[in-house]
């Protein structure tokens, strides 16, 4: 959870946490994840590209923002029988009006859609999703809700003890037969259409068994008491007019989208036909859905950490020859840095990327991590922080956006890997709750950790410690001796950050 409100007001209230007190639900009807029938055309895809891989679960990385919006269309219109849909954000942009057409085009045609929203950033998409709502075929839910009655930061305020627990999954499963997991989010800035900034992310595209795991952990969510009918929280009954006016709002923006380049290269996108087709494309393992219970938001640490702690950290901490990292936000805290420390001097290569202030979305939480870095240099740790400048023109359709690290990865001893939403700080360990997918595949983690080493100088800056200062190696071999790119206010705000008495709520 990274929002500029939440760091202001969090200094005042990390002093004054009391206990939460969650309220109930109204009633609700429990539902359940449903198959689809076998001549369904995912049933059949999936179907064919799994037959000689029993047991196992198929992964493909999407590393591109056009194509994972690509992909999350095409299979929401081969959708035959469900969509179970939950994130963190959703936006009411290009991509959010877009994905909501589709959406309403794939429930007229019968399929059920269940959609689980975190309601910290609802913002203008409330009334999206409540115009979503009125159609018979689509529901939706808000985890852990606001009152919804004034001014969000006051609310917040009023009632910081469970409205700073937050539910950060991500996922999308299109006829229990195909997963989306990872870090991005529903909203231009992860699919290279925002005017300001790209998010540099990473999905897993999942079938097979994996996929009926995703789908339990939905019905988890969905049916735990912290779930709410939109209807119940937000006070909006639209009249006709205003039902009218927000279908042509949903089909101008489509028109104008799907006419751009962006749009049309979309719809051009070769990888959903290549996928289709060749199941020697996909990487096959042993796949485990890693995911936090809804009740984690009600623990408090170091209780809340055990769940990571038992399906992920441990693996970290058990590593033998090599340890990649990929995470936005690095705090690994007191513990978990002398687990580092400690894989280093015991001859693990260690490799830590995260964000560059420059290209930080939180410079306040910058601010926290700038203190681990001399000690994780010290320890012989490879340390990088990533240039914010644009490398992949072809995946932004506005010009000039500024590109941020926001892909979660651990790849371990080139034979297991992670991608998902955790991030390695005190709030995805403790506060929030997480999903992820662990896979087994020495061939994809060794092609990940060779793309790592073999890339990572052409789009970070590896960090070097001498006689106690740190220097900033660019590609070009320039070196630098202070935060490279950052302003003037960046340096002020991670200055500030580095103060501040408030990173076990980061």
């Amino acid at each position: 959870m990274r929002h500029i409100t939440l760091l202001l007001l969090i200094t005042c209230l990390s002093a004054c946490s009391g206990q939460a007190v969650f309220p109930d639900p109204p009633p609700r009807a429990g539902s359940y994840q449903l198959d689809p029938p076998a001549d369904a055309p995912l049933a059949r895809i999936t179907g064919r590209l799994t037959a000689a891989h029993r047991g196992l679960s198929g992964v493909y990385p999407v590393t591109s923002a056009q194509n994972a919006l690509a992909v999350r269309l095409a299979a929401i219109r081969s959708a035959r029988s469900s969509i179970d849909i939950q994130y963190f954000i959703f936006r009411r942009d290009e991509t959010g009006l877009l994905l909501t057409r589709e959406l309403i085009e794939a429930a007229n045609r019968g399929v059920r859609i269940r959609f689980l929203l975190d309601d910290f950033t609802t913002g203008d998409a409330d009334r999206v999703l409540a115009l979503l709502d009125l159609h018979p075929n689509i529901q939706i839910r808000l985890f852990n809700p606001f009152p919804h009655k004034g001014p969000r930061a006051l609310e917040l305020l009023a009632d910081f003890p469970r409205l700073h627990r937050r539910m950060h999954n991500k996922s999308l499963t299109a006829d229990n037969r195909v997963s989306f997991i990872g870090g991005r989010n529903l909203s231009n800035q992860y699919f290279g259409i925002d005017k300001t900034i790209t998010f540099g992310d990473l999905d897993l595209l999942a079938i097979g068994p994996v996929v009926s795991d995703i789908s339990r952990q939905f019905d988890l969510y969905w049916n735990s008491r912290y779930s709410f009918p939109v209807s119940s929280v937000i006070d909006y009954r639209p009249t006709l007019a205003q039902q009218q006016d927000f279908v042509d709002e949903l089909n101008s923006n489509a028109q104008q989208l799907l006419a751009s380049d962006y749009g049309r290269s979309l719809e051009r996108s070769p990888v959903i036909r290549t996928l289709s087709d060749d199941d020697g494309l996909w990487y096959w393992g042993k796949t485990l859905a890693v995911y936090d219970p809804p009740d984690k938001i009600t623990l408090a640490p170091p209780e809340a950490g055990r769940y990571a702690e038992r399906d992920l950290l441990w693996r970290i901490n058990a590593a033998k020859q090599q340890l990649i990292i990929i995470s936005p936000y690095v705090l690994p805290g007191p513990y978990y840095l002398g687990q580092l420390i400690a894989a280093a001097q015991r001859g693990v290569e260690v490799h830590i990327l995260t964000a560059s202030l420059s290209s930080s979305d939180m410079v306040l939480v910058h601010g926290a991590y700038r203190k681990y870095r001399k000690p994780l240099l010290e320890a012989g740790i490879h340390l990088y922080e990533m240039s914010n400048a644009r490398k992949y023109k072809l995946d932004n359709w506005r010009e000039g956006s500024r590109s941020l690290l926001h892909a979660k990865a651990f790849a371990v001893d080139k034979q297991t890997l992670y991608v998902g939403s955790l991030n390695l700080d005190p709030r995805s360990i403790y506060l929030n709750t997480e999903l992820g997918l662990l896979i087994e595949s020495p061939q994809l983690t060794g092609k990940v950790a060779e793309n790592f080493i073999e890339n990572i100088p052409h789009h970070a800056y590896r960090l070097e410690l001498r006689n106690g200062s740190i220097y900033w190696h660019r590609e070009d071999g320039e070196v630098l001796t202070r935060d490279p790119g950052a302003s003037l206010l960046q340096r002020l705000g991670s200055r500030i950050g580095s103060w501040l008495p408030i990173e076990h709520l980061l």
